[in-house]
């Protein structure tokens, strides 16, 4: 089905005029209305894609066109043509809901772009809810975006790994969307109707790592007042995930090979194994075979976890998922946020679709957060963007290849760290808890951050 626009105008010439030019430059079809209400009876009966309607009409204007259109289908983007001294009424419709507005006379490229962007976003907005449709006939797979080649080929890895209990290997960038991948499996498999466990491999100290893991009996150290079960036991009938596999001690990878050979573990404190039927899928962000060569990972592990692996493809080799993705953490902020639904201006959408997303997903879903909670108007622009990161230099002889990699990266890192920190830290008036929800970073990693970068929170409260 073919693109549809409805254009609106009350004078007859220019509408004729638009019809033509815009059937000639553009695949889609064009409608026309001499009034708003006439407006309003095609859009009730025709899939109408995009709207461009004059402001000053008589009878219903275009900005009541506008909230009208959008309570009645809210994915239809609304374009508003404006004279000279309509641009503050341009300005509240957009707030309103209309996409942008364009000033007579305009000049025709002008208008043919931003008509094919509206288009865009309209596909966009469409292909966002047919995949939110798309849950309940295919749940485990929500919150997975993305249509691009390098994602289908994952959720198709993904749907095979699940008709097994093979061992999986989760390899690629952090905030790739490993552990999604990871639940991902674990619910299109038998064993979903159990919860699955994860485990954060270097969130703990080896010794209670061990502990957490394997379990133990009472009196085996200080203060084991009474049996306690792993995590492994936890996991009993279910799968385990190994959140950063590649950070483990060789103690501790030699205990998880035991798992994998002979099914069972032993408890800290006890002289009996204890046989479990668990799942074991492991992640990691490191190059385990480097590991290999450095002696720091042991071989005949990598081999058992290395049974099938998927790797997930890091953001920018899917950049055709960017607009998707977007849209969908602009939705996801608004509604955990309790904020009304923003949108991207062109500046802002082109910036953030030419940067490296050394974070990947992870970092794109907080910087859009971020803004969603800290712009004060319904749309995004460029300058809300300052206090983001900038995008990374990709052309030719921008990059200074005297200097190391890392000093390069660090130097990058400490820069906007410092100045994203700083201005969060304006925004919430040195609250640290309204400061770690809008940057979506635990409250404790925020206070380490503040203190690896000098930042007091301090400074940024108001003295009454």
């Amino acid at each position: 089905m073919s693109d549809c626009l409805l254009v609106v105008d009350d004078e007859s010439d220019l509408l004729l005029g638009l019809q033509r030019t815009i059937a000639m430059e553009m695949d889609c079809r064009v409608l026309t209305a001499g009034s708003a209400r006439e407006a309003l009876a095609i859009v009730s009966r025709e899939p109408v894609d995009v709207v461009l309607a004059d402001i000053r009409m008589p009878g219903m204007d275009g900005m009541a066109l506008a909230r009208e259109i959008q309570r009645q289908d809210a994915l239809i983007t609304v374009v508003l043509m404006t004279a000279f001294g309509t641009i503050e009424q341009a300005v509240e419709a957009i707030k309103d809901g209309a996409y942008d507005f364009i000033r007579k006379p305009f000049d025709e490229q002008d208008l043919l772009r931003l008509l094919r962007k509206a288009l865009e976003r309209n596909r966009l907005l469409r292909e966002n809810m047919r995949l939110q449709q798309a849950v309940a006939q295919n749940g485990p797979l929500q919150k997975m975006i993305g249509r691009g080649p390098k994602m289908q080929q994952v959720f198709a890895a993904i749907q095979m790994l699940a008709r097994s209990d093979v061992t999986v290997l989760l390899l690629g960038e952090s905030g790739t969307g490993k552990e999604m991948a990871a639940r991902a499996i674990h619910a299109l498999s038998q064993r979903k109707a159990r919860e699955m466990v994860v485990v954060n491999c270097p969130a703990l100290p080896e010794n209670i790592l061990e502990s957490e893991l394997f379990g133990y009996r009472k009196g085996a150290f200080t203060n084991a007042a009474q049996d306690k079960k792993g995590l492994f036991e936890e996991a009993e009938g279910s799968t385990i995930l190994l959140d950063e596999i590649g950070d483990l001690s060789l103690t501790l990878q030699t205990k998880l090979l035991r798992v994998l050979q002979e099914k069972e573990i032993k408890p800290l404190g006890s002289t009996h194994t204890r046989r479990v039927d668990v799942r074991i899928i492991a992640s990691t962000n490191r190059d385990l075979v480097a590991r290999l060569k450095e002696g720091t990972f042991r071989e005949d592990l990598y081999y058992r976890l290395n049974v099938a692996s998927l790797t997930l493809p890091p953001l920018r080799e899917r950049r055709e998922d960017l607009p998707l993705l977007i849209e969908h953490f602009l939705a996801k902020a608004a509604e955990e946020l309790r904020v009304p639904a923003k949108s991207l201006g062109t500046e802002a959408r082109e910036n953030l679709m030419r940067r490296h997303w050394a974070g990947n997903i992870r970092e794109l879903e907080n910087v859009i957060r971020g803004l969603t909670a800290l712009a004060p108007q319904e749309q995004i622009g460029v300058a809300h963007l300052a206090g983001e990161e900038p995008y990374l230099p990709i052309c030719h002889g921008e990059v200074d290849l005297s200097q190391p990699y890392k000093t390069l990266k660090d130097q990058v890192l400490h820069k906007f760290t410092t100045k994203y920190v700083t201005e969060l830290l304006a925004e919430t008036g040195g609250n640290v808890t309204l400061a770690a929800q809008v940057s979506g970073i635990q409250r404790q990693s925020l206070q380490k951050i503040f203190k690896r970068y000098n930042i007091s929170p301090d400074r940024f409260r108001s003295r009454s």
